[in-house]
């Protein structure tokens, strides 16, 4: 696999949606998968999956079948995404096995047939509040931890782009503070809040106050998100 630091690096060079794509592509490729898909999180009354995709390289017709089959409906990685803020790690196996047995050998065909056994969904904050996420599939052994991790960084910077290629004027750079400025200066140089606190002369409690603020302001729902995206706005350096 391609070092961190070449994805990280290759991150500044993505002007358009098809740059976004491309840098994907190259993303899940160096950890041994292949699909990528952005998409916003179907609610219980969704039907198909297509239409909640917005960006993606899925191989020709599997979106297609997969919505003539009916296999939203009992889904388990989207059932759990509407749920849970963590990543979603999962197995061919495990998502088939709780399904009506009627969907069961059809989707294990489907899947198999385009050489997905595996993948992972990352939940990220959608561009219009609504839960949305990136996911990654392939045929490959499972995921390390380490893997998901490093990964999961890469979404939270790609998303944040995303974003802002979606909404290219984004919130402007008065809107936080000099204050909430300096805390996310020293979050992006890897400090915790006891540590910045320190650096600040400020209590933690403060340091926190102005973290969470500086979320609102700039619709983020963690502090990753929001450093990655003021770094994206060159809100810091």
């Amino acid at each position: 696999m391609t070092g961190d630091n070449d994805l990280f690096d290759a991150l500044a060079n993505i002007q358009s949606e098809v740059d976004l794509a491309a840098y994907l592509h190259r993303t899940a490729r160096e950890y041994g998968l292949a699909g990528f898909m952005i998409v916003d999180v179907p609610s219980v009354s969704d039907e198909r999956l297509q239409p909640r995709i917005s960006l993606s390289n899925m191989p020709k017709g599997f979106l297609e079948e997969y919505d003539r089959q009916g296999l939203l409906k009992n889904s388990l990685i989207f059932g759990n995404l509407r749920r849970t803020t963590i990543p979603t790690v999962w197995s061919l196996d495990d998502i088939t096995s709780g399904r009506p047995a009627i969907e069961n050998e059809p989707m294990r065909e489907l899947f198999r047939r385009h050489h997905i056994s595996m993948g992972v969904f990352f939940p990220v904050h959608g561009v219009d509040g609504s839960r949305a996420a990136i996911g990654f599939d392939g045929d490959r052994p499972p995921l390390t931890q380490l893997e998901i991790s490093q990964l999961g960084m890469l979404v939270v910077h790609a998303y944040a782009i995303y974003c802002t290629l979606k909404n290219p004027a984004g919130p402007p750079a008065s809107n936080l503070t000099g204050r909430e400025l300096e805390v996310l200066h020293w979050a992006a140089n890897g400090k915790t809040s006891v540590e910045i606190a320190a650096i600040l002369s400020l209590s933690d409690h403060t340091v926190n106050t102005y973290m969470n603020t500086a979320m609102r302001k700039l619709d983020c729902v963690n502090r990753t998100q929001l450093v990655a995206k003021a770094m994206r706005l060159r809100l810091i350096s």
